[in-house]
């Protein structure tokens, strides 16, 4: 019996990403570049931003015209927007033939077997009360050097700006012998690095291990040559986690620590749970452990009565540690989120201003330690062919550091090589072999 064609439009964080792949191999169906030759299409959806869910929502309008040339076509809406909205995405968007939410990928199956014989029509599967959330495993392409494995779903944090627990419900916890078997599934196609997924992924706890024995027992894993995680959670950093990180030789120097904001006004407005004495504290006590952490974080500007003051505590905090990268936004206000219920919020003009200058600040940083890096030797593990040249190949470093490397031979791919870096450009490295 001939496969499925399948395409799988991803909007949103790796977990989306991992969620994509998990909607695929549910299916068995086999997955296409090109909406055109598909016999289903699904928009895997973001909520965190209100433009992200805008976008979304929209970009299912591209499939309207095929739809209509092909009515047998299946158009599908999942993730979570769709958990979000349910229904109203079915009265808004008529072409639209289910809705799916995170937790409802092991439901697939069963609800295209529904379209397709006639037996339901229309479908909405946004319940909560999922069993084995976890039981569908991801496509993993064959030969690919780097996949996501899911140790998490949803989070109990509450955070006043964070639509997650609304959209992917309660933590829950995978066992840890069902993330060392995914691993190994994983190794055998091909994989080197992984990277491990959750909401707050250091918060993983089950039966009576916690995330630091799951790191311990992750280094044991043969064939897997580095291990990544995200994200993390300032409160959930412990002394256990920071030495087993320093000590499993496997473990990449690279850490993403959202931090949010540097006032502590507004971490209490955005019921963080965390100082930012805290936060600096655990990335002081990081540091002396390894020196070389590379470290990135998450900063929302704008959010309740953020002052100027509170602003340039934030400013002050990445001129003092000097993140990597950062990934800032402006506040938006989600549906379902204690900030909804705020009366007030800082208005967008000055949120926008504020936004354009931390941005720029930070620009100037990953910059200055991109072109700090020229001329050292780092090793770098080859992932494939560079976008921006397919001559050339591209690999990372432990820091998760891009670099394009010239003059390299394919069978390269999968290997871990020293590389000299020659040039460095605001996101990536360029290197040549050592």
């Amino acid at each position: 019996m001939k496969k499925e064609n399948i395409f799988v439009e991803t909007y949103g964080c790796q977990m989306n990403e991992y969620d994509s792949d998990r909607i695929i191999n549910s299916l068995g169906a086999n997955p296409v570049s090109d909406a055109k030759s598909a016999d289903i299409i699904i928009v895997n959806t973001c909520a965190i931003r209100e433009k992200a869910d805008h976008k979304a929502i929209s970009a299912t309008g591209k499939y309207q015209k095929l739809k209509k040339e092909n009515p047998n076509l299946i158009i599908g809406m999942s993730g979570c927007v769709a958990q979000l909205y349910g229904k109203k995405l079915l009265k808004d968007i008529p072409y639209l033939d289910f809705v799916l939410g995170p937790r409802g990928i092991p439901k697939l199956p069963e609800i295209i077997k529904g379209i397709k014989d006639g037996t339901s029509h229309r479908t909405i599967e946004t319940s909560m009360d999922v069993q084995d959330v976890f039981d569908v495993n991801p496509y993993h392409q064959e030969g690919k050097i780097s996949g996501f494995v899911s140790i998490q779903q949803g989070c109990n944090k509450r955070c006043a700006y964070c639509i997650v627990p609304t959209t992917r419900g309660n933590e829950i916890n995978r066992p840890m012998k069902d993330i060392l078997e995914e691993s190994r599934i994983l190794i055998s196609k091909g994989a080197k690095e992984i990277t491990y997924i959750g909401q707050t992924v250091n918060s993983w706890k089950y039966e009576k291990l916690k995330f630091y024995d799951l790191l311990n027992h992750l280094q044991e894993l043969e064939g897997l040559e580095r291990i990544r995680f995200t994200t993390s959670f300032p409160r959930d950093i412990t002394s256990k986690m920071i030495s087993s990180m320093k000590n499993n030789n496997k473990v990449c120097r690279q850490l993403h620590l959202p931090v949010q904001s540097g006032s502590n006004d507004v971490l209490k407005e955005m019921n963080r749970t965390y100082s930012i004495e805290w936060y600096r504290d655990s990335i002081l006590k990081l540091k002396e452990a390894m020196p070389d952490l590379a470290l990135s974080t998450d900063i929302i500007i704008g959010f309740g009565n953020e002052s100027d003051n509170d602003f340039e505590q934030t400013m002050n905090l990445i001129n003092d540690i000097k993140f990597d990268t950062v990934y800032s936004f402006k506040y938006s206000v989600r549906p379902g989120t204690p900030g909804e219920k705020m009366k007030f919020h800082v208005p967008d003009k000055v949120a926008s201003e504020r936004l354009q200058i931390l941005q720029s600040r930070q620009r100037e940083i990953t910059l200055q330690s991109n072109v700090e890096k020229v001329g050292k030797i780092f090793n770098v593990l080859i992932e494939g062919r560079s976008k921006q040249n397919p001559d050339d190949l591209f690999g990372r470093t432990t820091h998760n550091k891009v670099v394009n490397i010239k003059d390299i031979d394919a069978k390269n791919i999968g290997k871990i090589l020293k590389i000299k870096i020659i040039d460095a450009m605001q996101n990536s490295l360029v290197g040549e072999l050592n």
